[in-house]
């Protein structure tokens, strides 16, 4: 399941977005956000070409020593999992950052704080004396600095001696992928950890007094911290153990109030059957969605008031998937087969907008993952091919496409897997077929500028106009997934 929480569907940086994809509440969002500098971005010239192979596109790159190596930089996995590359877009260079092993790579993505000026990453091994821990990563220099260990000594004598399961409990919940997470701010970052108690405990970094600070010291496990909008309120859960040890069971979700760190309460207590909360988003400041993860899948859709210590049921019962656009606070949702008729519904893509009183179906069929893009669409992945759809219904199916990702500008959008292609949105036709081999992963640079695409192991950066295939890096593994993290220019805000 996929879920991006990002800021809405834009205007072109040059031309006028397509009639048919403007004038929604994400759009307009995301046209006054906009920056001086993204609107003189030139308009790119597409250079429709026949494909070629890529052993007859790629370019070796060069070095450039005249160019200074101060970013902006792409941040990933090294080949085979053995520390980070950082890749200096304007020098071209590739820096090798090493860390214990093994690393978080998830925290590419949750531990870049907001304003891309700070990178911190899980890193370690439980069985080394306080090397499991978090570390700040200065791309720069390549220096790594460690913050705080993770499990005090008693629970890592625990997994070395194999004693019991308690510690190795403990070591699942600190290392989950949504074990961190940066309040909106950039000055704090929680973090789930066991130093002053035998079970996890929510914690937080103060990067301004650099200072670390616990939460609560319940005797369940505490995990999934996440931020409020304004970052007034960190939210979190407890997990227990069931009476068989075999699987987890979500005990309560709480909240406590930011800067103060007071008034520390308990929101909801989850159905019998959730071995987890999931957050979806936030609608305003005041409330967020989430729901329960049970044994059958996703479960109950909840609208939960921080303010009123109270929540609402969205969507009694079972479903699919869930995505929510932050903006327009429009919700889409999938069910299935198995699903929509207890639900007194037929399979399919529906969307619940603010004025609706229930879900309205979009298109039927069968559909399998549900993702909001940060460009300001839902899309879902089906037999059908890729169904995209807008907050206002607006939509388009390329049929034998798996996955898509819109420019942050939203004026282009890349559909991959069995190859991949360039479209401009509204249009169902590829504007370019950039390679017929399979493609793992893309990922845009945030001015709209160029792209990546991680093709067989290899990691390649096209540039608009041309589109040539740059080899950034090669012997990533299929396996490996490309978490990334963008960090910009020295001294870029």
């Amino acid at each position: 399941m996929m879920f991006v929480i990002g800021v809405g569907f834009a205007c072109q940086l040059t031309s006028p977005t397509p009639a048919s994809w403007s004038g929604t509440p994400t759009a307009r969002a995301r046209a006054l956000t906009s920056t001086a500098f993204a609107l003189t971005i030139p308009e790119p010239e597409i250079l429709v070409t026949p494909t070629e192979t890529l052993q007859d596109e790629v370019l070796t790159p060069t070095p450039q020593p005249t160019v200074t190596a101060d970013g902006p930089w792409l941040v990933y996995p090294a080949p085979y999992g053995t520390g980070l590359h950082a890749y200096d877009i304007e020098a071209k260079t590739t820096r090798t950052i090493n860390l214990p092993e093994p690393i978080y790579f998830e925290d590419l993505q949750n531990g870049l704080s907001p304003d891309g000026r700070q990178l911190i990453i899980r890193a370690g091994a439980p069985t080394e004396t306080d090397e499991l821990a978090l570390y700040q990563v200065d791309v720069m220099s390549g220096e790594v600095t460690k913050i705080s260990p993770l499990m005090s000594l008693l629970l890592q004598r625990r997994i070395v001696n194999q004693e019991g399961t308690l510690a190795f409990d403990v070591m699942e919940v600190i290392t989950r992928p949504d074990g961190i997470a940066w309040s909106t701010d950039s000055r704090y970052l929680a973090f789930s950890a066991a130093l002053d108690n035998q079970s996890s405990d929510l914690y937080v970094y103060d990067v301004v007094n650099d200072r670390v600070s616990r939460m609560n010291g319940l005797p369940t496990h505490n995990a999934t911290p996440i931020w409020g909008l304004d970052s007034s309120w960190l939210i979190s859960q407890e997990l227990g153990r069931t009476s068989s040890g075999e699987s987890w069971r979500a005990e309560n979700v709480t909240g406590v109030r930011v800067p103060e760190f007071d008034s520390q309460n308990t929101f909801y207590l989850p159905i019998a059957a959730s071995q987890e909360e999931a957050f979806v988003g936030w609608l305003n400041a005041q409330t967020f969605v989430s729901y329960s993860l049970t044994a059958d899948g996703p479960s109950t859709l909840r609208r939960v008031n921080v303010e009123n210590y109270d929540y609402s049921v969205i969507q009694q019962g079972s479903f699919d998937a869930v995505a929510i656009d932050p903006i327009s606070h429009t919700i889409a949702m999938i069910m299935g087969n198995q699903i929509a008729p207890l639900q007194g519904k037929v399979e399919g893509v529906y969307l619940l907008r603010p004025e609706d009183i229930d879900f309205q179906l979009q298109r039927g069929g069968l559909w399998d993952e549900l993702k909001w893009d940060s460009g300001g669409v839902f899309m879902a992945k089906g037999s059908q091919g890729l169904f995209v759809i807008s907050p206002d219904g607006q939509n388009m199916i390329l049929p034998g496409e798996s996955y898509g990702d819109l420019s942050p500008a939203a004026n282009w959008m890349i559909a991959w897997g069995d190859g991949a292609r360039l479209y401009q949105p509204p249009s169902e036709y590829p504007l370019q077929t950039l390679t017929e081999d399979q493609v793992d992963t893309v990922f845009w640079q945030p001015d709209s500028k160029a792209f990546f695409l991680k093709v067989e192991g290899d990691l390649y950066h096209l540039a608009f106009p041309s589109l040539n295939f740059q080899q950034v890096d090669a012997g990533l593994t299929a396996e490996q997934s490309l978490n990334i993290a963008w960090m910009p220019e020295t001294g870029q805000d």
